[in-house]
């Protein structure tokens, strides 16, 4: 049975989160005007081994860590969620530090690894979502998969296989479904590596979108849930596969209307982690929120 984590008032609505990741906005007025992010995608680490060339993070490794007792962090408000990434956030070595108090403060904490990372530090990861330090998991996959595989990530009671429009060919989708996963398609971001690695596989890339766009009504049931940042929901004409009603039911937003973008490493904000950066200026999340 869905349990409520928390409920808050933002602006001149509620939200209500529960604890297999629904939202509820309710007001009872015609629009929802947030005063401050409800989520944030936020960089603390910069440092990675896997050299992905598709990384718009432009990930090394020796690349930097974040300020994790940054000033701004304590005016994040209570059930704000953080989807903390980077790089490798497990090369930041006061992680759990961070996370026990963003955890005493009911700041909901999501991590994303790649693959590599979730398996190699399975247990340590199993450990702190059995704690309470970490909700949500995002495992980015680029391939096929195998079912030992699939198991581990099911082990997580909120874990979500990231994948990439472009990247993940055809093949590794079908091989991802039927087995009860829950799924988040990212767009193809054209930033940091994911420049130059789309000028050498353009071809690849391109029909791997445009495979994924023809064949994505076969996908739909074939997951327990099936899900779409906004820049894949452009790329893969995705309101006109669902229709209005279903649109108007289940989309959550523009960038920057309820998120933002965070990179604490370089200590820049912006509206996604595509837009235009700009030198954190403020210790109030309010007033940055404000201007993205």
């Amino acid at each position: 049975m869905r349990k409520v984590l928390g409920s808050y008032r933002n602006g001149n609505y509620m939200v209500t989160i529960c604890d297999d990741g629904t939202k509820i906005r309710h007001n009872n007025e015609n629009e929802f005007i947030a005063a401050f992010p409800e989520s944030i995608d936020m960089k603390i680490s910069n440092r990675c081994d896997m050299g992905c060339p598709q990384c718009h993070e432009q990930s090394v490794p020796n690349g930097k860590l974040a300020p994790l007792y940054h000033p701004l962090l304590d005016s994040l408000h209570p059930y704000t969620e953080l989807a903390l990434g980077g790089g490798n956030i497990l090369e930041h070595p006061d992680l759990e530090n961070f996370l026990k108090r963003m955890a005493a403060r009911h700041i909901i904490c999501n991590a994303t690894l790649h693959l590599h990372h979730f398996l190699t530090n399975y247990d340590y990861l199993l450990s702190l979502s059995r704690r309470g330090l970490i909700h949500g998991l995002g495992v980015s996959v680029n391939s096929i998969i195998d079912e030992e595989t699939i198991n581990k990530i099911k082990s997580f009671p909120n874990a979500v296989v990231h994948t990439i429009a472009g990247v993940m060919p055809w093949s590794g989708y079908t091989e991802l479904a039927n087995h009860g996963l829950k799924v988040l398609i990212l767009g193809y971001k054209m930033y940091g590596r994911g420049v130059d690695y789309w000028c050498e596989e353009f071809d690849r890339i391109h029909d791997n979108i445009e495979t994924l766009r023809q064949r994505l009504p076969y996908l739909m049931g074939r997951f327990s849930l099936i899900s779409f940042d906004n820049l894949a929901l452009e790329q893969l004409h995705i309101r006109e596969l669902v229709g209005e009603e279903v649109w108007e039911k289940y989309y959550m937003g523009n960038d920057g209307q309820y998120t933002m973008y965070i990179d604490l490493v370089k200590q820049e904000y912006a509206t996604s982690s595509v837009s235009p950066r700009i030198p954190i200026d403020s210790n109030k999340i309010e007033e940055l929120f404000k201007k993205v």
